[in-house]
């Protein structure tokens, strides 16, 4: 049998501990039970991550990728405002294939006690804002948005995104996530965007 490479091991790890995660929460994951997911034992676990904190941070290293992969679609855009809609829907889009990843996302008892994973977590979104003032700074520059606080609208959309997938989750992902980003995208027409 061909061995796996460490990057897909690792990815593997972390896809399993995220589905625990989101089945028993945070203290449900246990290095045993992950361990038997993968197919791998409990000290092959511990030579890919030697803590379930470290898993954590492989869980947030994703989300750290993931802003990457926007960055890299987001070039080949050259309206803002487009750019910002298809932020908007990669965000819907990236959540829906991946529902398990807001157990993550929303569990206090992954960040609450451990201040470096907090830390981590607070860099990405920090890197969201900043990525998404410096669009809004160039809608600005064209006229494609009201001309208010660039953070203030910053935290609107971003907040507005994260209640929409909050909302998606408690309601067991009901609803389509993609729908509601549509309507997002209309209501940002209506009170930020400036249709010419």
């Amino acid at each position: 049998m061909a061995r796996v490479s460490t990057e897909i091991r690792q990815e593997q790890i972390v896809n399993e501990a995220i589905k625990i995660i989101h089945q028993k929460g945070y203290t449900g994951l246990s290095i045993r039970e992950l361990a038997e997911k993968v197919g791998i034992s409990e000290p092959a676990i511990y030579r890919h991550f030697r803590s379930k904190e470290e898993i954590i941070l492989g869980i947030l290293e994703r989300m750290n990728r993931f802003g990457d992969v926007i960055r890299k679609e987001l070039q080949k855009i050259t309206d803002p405002e487009k750019k910002i809609k298809k932020l908007v829907r990669m965000h819907m889009d990236f959540l829906t294939v991946n529902p398990e990843m807001t157990s993550v996302l929303f569990s206090e008892e992954i960040f609450e006690p451990r201040e470096w994973i907090q830390q981590k977590l607070q860099e990405i979104i920090r890197d969201r804002h900043q990525f998404l003032n410096q669009l809004l700074q160039e809608a600005l520059r064209k006229g494609e948005i009201v001309n208010a606080p660039i953070g203030d609208l910053s935290t609107v959309i971003l907040g507005y995104i994260r209640m929409i997938v909050l909302e998606w989750r408690m309601a067991n992902f009901s609803f389509s996530l993609q729908k509601r980003g549509e309507q997002l995208i209309q209501t940002l027409d209506k009170i930020i965007f400036i249709n010419q």
